[in-house]
């Protein structure tokens, strides 16, 4: 007798497994079939990541910005999200006006100029905590609701081998730091040929070249006079950006034991120089005195050398140059106690 209970008993407890089998396998077909957004109220929506499914491509979906719903859901790491995973979409956060993809030579401050916005608003709706570094195709939310900015007076051009800012700035009548707002450049260096980048000024390429005309023997040119684009730093050698950026007629000083600038430290600073003037052919030699380092080159030449810490030393190197415009770049970095710098030359 009791073995037929437990007979039935557990008849029945297999009986109520089966149906229960049967209820889940018709429901869990409805579940997969149905949307991976659910509504929740008026100000947001639910989304039940997919496979395929990045968050950034989530955020352009909903037109909000990628670091609304990192911030919402706690999310540390745009990378870090899983399949089935149900994020909270804030529907009225910040929108973006439209995507901009990273190409070749772009900068996060100089699309942020490009655009009209704040860079503190672009790598906020980004989710960028660094914004020195963005890469080639990434696609950025632009917020806001208008398009790119207003062009100043300028023109677009390529960089072509051999270019540099500095010459670049004396050909089109503008200067180094202009170009490098324009453009959000940080190092005065770092251009590529092939780069395109935006010259401010009111200086227009013409479309073709003017036709020659008969014009009188013209008279020789007056050199003109030689102006250094100055890039001062707070450290000795030339990192981030340049602390201050000024026009000086020549490189001859001598600051003791004091700064060079407001801003500047009295030591441990360094400049960057560059000019690109005029030389007729022949054989130059350039002359430095320096406490502490410097270093001369005419294009990609180095010519002198004086990198170290010493009291005030002079140097001289000599060079032969064709006929044209060749720029010259000095280095110079101060460590402590008396700052001089003085850099010439002259045609033998």
């Amino acid at each position: 007798m009791e073995r037929m209970r437990v007979f039935r008993w557990s008849v029945r407890v297999a009986l109520a497994l089966m149906l229960a089998v049967a209820v889940v396998a018709t429901v869990l077909p409805q579940q997969t079939m149905a949307a991976s957004v659910e509504r929740a109220s008026a100000s947001y929506v639910y989304h039940t990541v997919r496979p395929g499914d990045t968050l950034s491509r989530i955020a352009e979906h909903y037109d909000v910005s990628m670091s609304s719903i990192m911030r919402i859901n706690g999310i540390t790491n745009p990378n870090h999200i899983y399949v089935g995973q149900r994020l909270k979409i804030p529907t009225g956060s910040v929108s973006c006006a439209f995507y901009h993809t990273v190409t070749r030579g772009q900068t996060l401050s100089g699309i942020a100029v490009h655009y009209g916005v704040r860079l503190s608003a672009l790598a906020e709706a980004n989710g960028i905590s660094h914004t020195s570094y963005v890469y080639v195709g990434q696609k950025l939310c632009i917020p806001g609701s208008g398009g790119p900015a207003p062009s100043p007076e300028g023109f677009y051009y390529t960089v072509r081998p051999g270019d540099t800012l500095s010459s670049l700035a004396h050909r089109y009548g503008t200067s180094v730091a202009a170009i490098m707002s324009a453009n959000g450049i940080s190092h005065p260096n770092r251009v590529l040929a092939g780069q395109t980048i935006f010259i401010p000024g009111y200086y227009t390429p013409p479309v073709q070249p003017p036709k020659p005309h008969p014009t009188p023997t013209p008279k020789p040119p007056v050199p003109a006079p030689v102006v250094w684009t100055g890039l001062y730093y707070n450290n000795t050698d030339f990192s981030g950006a340049p602390t201050i950026v000024r026009q000086d007629a020549a490189i001859d000083f001598n600051w003791g034991f004091g700064s060079p600038a407001v801003g500047i430290n009295n030591d441990q600073f360094s400049v960057l120089w560059t000019t690109t003037p005029h030389f007729s052919e022949g054989n130059y030699r350039f002359y430095a005195t320096s406490d502490d380092g410097v270093r001369i080159f005419v294009g990609d030449r180095l010519v002198i050398d004086g990198w170290g810490v010493h009291p005030a030393q002079g140097y001289f190197g000599d060079i032969y140059l064709t006929a044209g415009h060749h720029t010259v770049r000095v280095e110079y970095f101060e460590q402590s106690e008396n700052a001089l710098i003085n850099v010439s030359w002259s045609r033998r």
